[in-house]
């Protein structure tokens, strides 16, 4: 899940060469690598609605944070998630078709192939079910924010609303989005690809999943990008070595949060945390663990997953490269920012050009 409120990326100086997808009638694109399509308003809340594992595994502080309201119900919930599925403009297509273009060159000239077979099947929605995020994944499906894909359309329109600037950063940003979530994608449909992966930031993929214990179990943030808790890696806490799964949970309830801030969003109230996988009620803070950046390095701060922090690493390899990435705020203009651990990345690159080398 890739939030839209995160410090928008910008990448400068970099030409590519583009390879065009065909079109095809129904705003298909077939790359050399990757099939995708997407989906209509109809599909888009069929397959939806089909993701029954998510919905079963929603606690409660996940039902009300994603409905706005305290006490709510999963009835509730499932009514406002299809709601938010909508149908793409053909401008939108048009402009994501090029996102996808410019992801499959940046692979070619990389020397790498992704391992996916399955069609991605993009779906547009309002987003209010998953606070407004940027964009988030099930299965093969990746959805998208309307706020984002609307914007898309205006940048490679060269829409005069903003300065060119603007939609600079916002194009740079939609690629670094979509290759987040693709990401997600490649690791729920390979298993090789994930160990791999995940084997980079020291983390082991089990066979089995973890059993929370109701402490945890009740303050666990659902996140739709992460379907299994079966991956542990090892962290000096307290002078000890434990092994940890890293998950994220809830540092309030809804109603309280929204007692004081009445706009809260839960992006805002979750948290990064270790569970030991010998001490499964318990929550330990990231902090203490003194060795926790040692072992996954520090180009994002995205720590609500193993699987979320390699989704930055990866969208930052395609996006920007080996040396770091660039930032932008309205005061600052463009700055570019050197990757604290330059290393994954290239050590990301290198695993795929040996296990997934361009045919």
């Amino acid at each position: 899940m890739k939030k839209t409120f995160t410090k928008i990326l910008l990448l400068a100086g970099l030409i590519l060469t583009v390879f065009t997808a065909c079109q095809k009638d129904d705003g298909s694109s077939v790359n050399n690598h990757l099939r995708y399509h997407f989906a209509s308003q109809a599909e888009g809340r069929q397959l939806k609605m089909a993701n029954t594992a998510y919905f079963d595994g929603l606690n409660q502080n996940d039902l009300d944070w994603k409905t706005w309201h305290s006490g709510a119900t999963i009835a509730e919930y499932k009514a406002l998630a299809e709601a938010q599925i909508v149908d793409f403009t053909e401008d939108e297509k048009k402009a994501l078709s090029k996102v996808m273009d410019f992801i499959e060159s940046r692979c070619v000239e990389l020397g790498i192939q992704l391992p996916l077979d399955d069609e991605i099947v993009f779906i547009k929605s309002d987003m209010e079910d998953e606070g407004y995020a940027g964009g988030y994944t099930h299965k093969n499906q990746i959805y998208l924010s309307s706020f984002v894909t609307e914007r898309t359309a205006r940048a490679f329109q060269g829409d005069t609303a903003f300065d060119a600037d603007y939609w600079e950063y916002h194009i740079h940003f939609i690629r670094e989005v979509v290759a987040h979530e693709i990401f997600h994608v490649l690791t729920r449909n390979d298993a090789r690809f994930r160990q791999l992966m995940y084997s980079l930031v020291g983390f082991t993929v089990m066979d089995h999943e973890m059993e929370f214990g109701p402490a945890v179990r009740n303050v666990l943030e659902s996140n739709p990008d992460v379907e299994r808790y079966d991956n542990w890696a090892e962290f000096t806490i307290g002078g000890v070595k434990r092994r940890c799964i890293l998950t994220a949970v809830y540092t309030s309830s809804y109603a309280e949060a929204a007692a004081t801030d009445p706009e809260a969003n839960f992006f805002y109230y979750t948290q990064g945390v270790l569970v030991p996988l010998d001490e499964p009620n318990i929550i330990i803070p990231i902090g203490q663990a003194t060795d926790f950046y040692d072992v996954m390095g520090h180009n994002s701060d995205y720590f609500l997953a193993a699987e979320e922090y390699l989704a930055d690493n990866f969208s930052y390899l395609i996006a920007y490269g080996f040396n770091g990435r660039y930032d932008h705020s309205w005061e600052r203009g463009l700055f570019f920012i050197p990757y604290q651990t330059p290393q994954l990345i290239r050590q990301m690159h290198n695993t795929m050009t040996q296990y997934y080398p361009s045919k």
